[in-house]
């Protein structure tokens, strides 16, 4: 077990993209299971809180500790097993995203729900159920998952497949390995949208999903087993620029259309709007002078769909006033490189910039249903122009679901970004939405969960935790308030 308490090989372990600063008096180092368990056992006997550490990719500081401990995943990062038959793969938790896309390649094979940081662990992507850039053509990783093997922290390793045990409405009964389970899951109702926000419960539901997204409060994830998919005969992105928003916003509203009639499927569809554009200009100095752009990921079956496809969105473009010559359609892979490039600088500039500000995210992560979007894009802008401050607004159009990104640059202006977010979430739940869509709550939006959830409600998670948890000591701040582990 290699353990490290020197301040200098802390401090990585001390943020993630939200610039959370945090704090830790030990780092541990597990090199195998028995090591976790070995750490877990050691931070319980020590009675101080431990915080499961992955690829520091998060956004509302969940991997950062606030004291006590970190259990880092990331020498647990070898890959066990790929069935090329079963499309199925087995990996350790502290794998990267990018390191696996690269092995399973090598059979033909991918991961469709591939979230959009690379360089995130796989089991931190479970832990969030993160979704990403694919999410309009593929949801989140959960439905991916098959299989997990969890740590408890009461000492138990349970191995989950999925479909194999079920609740009976809310309440679970089972054993596992002759260790008798039995306990009840939260009444609340999900939102009907992509939700994030508080742990996954519904009538009837798969064990595998309770832990999928519970932000490392209930177990350690340390393998999983995950269902791959062919990789495709080919992929061509767009990057389209708009003179108008309004022009941009009927351009996706057709494409949506089209998708739900299941005349196209694309993979992706985002939106960013005119200040998105203007902070990537220092980067990018092809973009035009407009008011927004819409980037998407289309999939190809064979050559005859690629070309067929590539005249229809060609004709869609056209029709909805787009910049023709500006615009890319990108079908090289050196192309595609640069449009990929372009879609995934703006979240790293953002973070830049609250960095050199000495600021902690202020970022909405909200998702409403698609037909009360409008109303809400709105609001979007009503709040905006009442802040008064700079901000971007960009992300998932195609689900509903965008991230507007306030930019404070001192103290006073983050104090009034909070209160603008909160606004924001309280639009959103009336509407029948989710205050985090992908995210996560982590530390940093326990206070917007309060806006979706009933006190009891989320006293009930806190419930469930101390289930899975009897010591409250892991992921310790995380989804919910600490005191309502040790009232």
């Amino acid at each position: 077990m290699i353990v490290r308490d020197k301040t200098q090989d802390l401090l990585n372990y001390l943020e993630d993209t939200s610039n959370v600063q945090g704090k830790a008096s030990l780092l541990y180092l597990p090199q195998n299971n028995q090591e976790v368990l070995e750490s877990i056992k050691d931070c319980l006997r020590r009675k101080i809180p431990f915080t499961l550490s992955s690829g520091h990719t998060g956004t509302t500081g969940g991997c950062v500790p606030l004291q006590g401990a970190v259990i880092s995943l990331e020498n647990l990062n070898q890959i066990i097993d790929i069935n090329q038959e079963k499309q199925i793969v087995r990996t350790q938790a502290g794998l990267t995203l990018e390191n696996l896309e690269k092995e399973i390649n090598k059979f033909n094979l991918t991961l469709r729900a591939f979230p959009t940081e690379s360089l995130a662990f796989i089991g931190g992507a479970i832990a969030t159920s993160a979704s990403g850039v694919r999410g309009f053509g593929y949801g989140s990783i959960r439905k991916y998952v098959r299989g997990l093997e969890v740590i408890l922290t009461t000492g138990e390793v349970i191995k989950i497949k999925r479909g194999e045990i079920i609740s009976k409405g809310r309440c679970f009964d089972f054993k596992h390995k002759g260790k008798s389970f039995k306990f009840t899951v939260p009444s609340y109702q999900l939102p009907e949208v992509k939700s994030q926000a508080g742990y996954y419960v519904k009538d009837n539901m798969d064990l595998i999903d309770l832990f999928i997204g519970s932000e490392g409060t209930l177990g350690v994830i340390v393998s999983c087993e995950l269902k791959l998919e062919k990789i495709p005969f080919n992929v061509f992105d767009g990057l389209i620029f708009f003179s108008k928003e309004d022009n941009a916003l009927e351009f996706i509203e057709e494409i949506k259309s089209l998708k739900r009639s299941g005349q196209m499927n694309p993979a992706s569809l985002e939106l960013f709007d005119k200040n998105s554009l203007e902070l990537l200009k220092d980067e990018y100095s092809f973009i035009p002078n407009c008011q927004a752009a819409v980037y998407f990921e289309q999939e190809v079956e064979d050559e005859a769909s690629s070309q067929s496809l590539l005249l229809k969105w060609q004709e869609l473009i056209e029709k909805n006033k787009a910049f023709l010559d500006e615009s890319i359609l990108a079908d090289t892979q050196g192309e595609r490189k640069r449009v990929f490039d372009f879609r995934h600088k703006l979240p790293q500039m953002i973070n830049e910039f609250l960095r050199r500000n000495n600021q902690v995210k202020t970022a909405g992560d909200i998702a409403v249903p698609d037909d009360k979007f409008n109303e809400m894009y709105d609001f979007y802008k009503k709040i905006a122009r009442e802040a008064k401050m700079r901000y971007v607004n960009f992300g998932h159009i195609g689900e509903s679901h965008l991230h507007f990104n306030f930019l404070p640059s001192s103290d006073q202006e983050g104090r009034k970004a909070k209160k603008y977010l909160k606004q924001l979430c309280q639009k959103a739940v009336s509407l029948g939405g989710t205050v985090s869509a992908e995210h996560g709550i982590g530390k940093i939006k326990k206070s917007y969960l309060k806006i979706m959830y009933k006190e009891s409600e989320i006293k009930a998670m806190s419930t469930l935790k101390k289930y899975f948890d009897p010591s409250g000591l892991l992921g310790l701040d995380n989804i919910f308030d600490k005191e309502l582990l040790f009232k």
